[in-house]
C-alpha cells in the first residue's frame, strides 16, 4: 500500500530529484523532466511512491517503471538515503538492458554497480528494517470487524434488519471517518492507496465495482501497466481496507445476480451483461445516496469535509491524471433490472 501526505510528497520530490541527479551525473544518462533516456534514446519515466507495508527499505517494479521507498527513509541519513536510491536505480537500469529474468542481485546488477564505481554500501542497501514487524492499530480493527458483522446483517432475509444494517454500517462509517477528523486535526493524516482487481482489460463488471466502492468513502482510478488493468483506490487506511473487502465480496455476487437476472428476463450477450452490472451500480449508489439525504447537517458537512480530502489526495497520488470515457451499445431491459437488483443489494461477508 503507498502512502500520501503533504510531508511525504515533499519527501517524493526530493527523492526524485536525488535520482535525477544520479541518473544524469553518475550513470550518464539524459533527463528531462520526469524521465530519463538509455542509449538508445527510449525514454522512461521516474516514478517515485512511499510504503510502509513491508519490511524492505526499497524496491523497483518493472511492470509500473515504479520505484518504491520506505516511510522510514524519511528520518534516514542521507548517506543511507542515497544509496538506496542508486540501489534501486541499479535494478531499473539492469532491467532495461538485460529483462526480468535475471537474478535479482546476480552477475549483471554486481557488474553494473562496480562500473559505477559503487560498493558494498550500494549493493546491500535495501535491506530488510531491523524493528519488529509494525502492528494493526486495533481501534481501526475493531471498527473494520464492526463494519464486517453489519454487512452480515445487511443480507438477512429480514428486509427490516437488513435495511436497518445497511443504514447503520454507513453510519459507523461516516462517524469513524468525522472522529477520525477530529483526532487528526492536530497532525497530519496520511492517505493510502492500493491496487486491486487484477485482469487484463477493465470492463464493465470492474466499473460497476469502483462505482459502489466510492460510497465507502474512498477514491477510484483505473491503471494499467504491462498486459494487466487494475483498479487502484485511495483513501484513509481503514477505508481502503473495508473497500478492498467490499471488492472481494463484490467480484463473485455481481456474477450470482447475473445469472439470476439472466433466468429471470432470459437475457443474453455481453450488452445486456455490462448494461446490466452498470444499472446495478446505479441502483446500488441511489439508494446511498436516499441515505445521505437524511443526515444531519452536521454529518452532512462531514461528508463535505471526507469528498474535498479525497479530491486533494486524487491530486497528490496523480500528478497527471487524465479522465477517459466509456462508450458502447446499451440494452435499457438489463440496464432498468440491474438498477432494480442494485437497490435490493447488500454486501454479503
Amino acid at each position: 500500500m503507498h502512502i500520501y501526505s503533504k510531508k511525504i510528497v515533499e519527501f517524493i520530490t526530493h527523492i526524485r530529484q536525488t535520482a535525477k541527479a544520479i541518473l544524469a551525473n553518475e550513470i550518464r544518462l539524459r533527463v528531462y523532466g520526469d524521465r530519463f533516456y538509455d542509449q538508445w534514446r527510449t525514454s522512461y519515466p521516474i516514478n517515485i511512491v512511499i510504503y510502509n507495508h513491508t519490511r524492505t527499505l526499497g524496491y523497483f517494479h518493472p511492470d509500473f517503471y515504479e520505484l518504491g521507498f520506505h516511510e522510514c527513509l524519511c528520518y534516514s541519513t542521507k548517506q543511507q538515503l542515497h544509496n538506496i536510491i542508486r540501489h534501486e536505480l541499479a535494478h531499473y537500469i539492469t532491467f532495461i538492458n538485460y529483462g526480468e529474468h535475471i537474478e535479482p542481485h546476480g552477475v549483471e546488477f554486481r557488474a553494473f554497480c562496480a562500473r559505477m564505481g559503487w560498493g558494498e554500501e550500494v549493493y546491500r542497501a535495501s535491506s530488510c528494517l531491523e524493528t519488529g514487524e509494525q502492528t494493526a492499530d486495533e481501534e481501526k480493527s475493531s471498527i473494520f470487524r464492526k463494519i464486517q458483522k453489519l454487512m452480515a446483517l445487511a443480507s438477512s432475509s429480514n428486509e427490516h434488519e437488513a435495511e436497518q444494517a445497511m443504514i447503520k454500517s454507513q453510519e459507523l462509517l461516516l462517524k469513524h471517518n468525522m472522529d477520525s477528523q477530529a483526532i487528526e486535526s492536530d497532525e497530519e493524516e496520511k492517505m493510502y492507496l492500493k491496487r486491486i482487481l487484477k485482469q487484463k482489460k477493465k470492463d464493465a463488471k470492474m466499473t460497476s465495482i469502483a462505482r459502489i466502492l466510492q460510497t465507502f468513502f474512498v477514491s477510484t482510478v483505473y491503471n494499467r501497466a504491462g498486459d494487466y488493468s487494475y483498479l487502484e483506490i485511495l483513501g484513509s487506511k481503514v477505508n481502503v481496507d473495508i473497500a478492498e473487502y467490499v471488492a472481494g465480496v463484490l467480484q463473485h455476487e455481481l456474477d450470482t445476480l447475473w445469472l439470476k437476472a439472466k433466468n429471470i428476463a432470459n437475457l443474453k450477450g455481453t450488452i445486456a451483461k455490462n448494461s446490466f452490472f452498470l444499472g446495478l451500480a446505479k441502483g446500488y449508489c441511489n439508494k446511498i445516496e436516499a441515505l445521505k439525504r437524511v443526515h444531519s447537517s452536521d454529518q452532512s458537512n462531514a461528508l463535505m469535509v471526507i469528498e474535498k480530502k479525497l479530491v486533494a489526495a486524487k491530486a497528490m497520488a496523480y500528478r497527471h491524471l487524465t479522465n477517459t470515457k466509456s462508450s458502447g451499445h446499451y440494452c435499457h431491459e438489463s440496464s432498468t433490472l440491474g438498477e432494480a437488483m442494485g437497490k435490493e443489494l447488500n454486501i454479503k461477508p
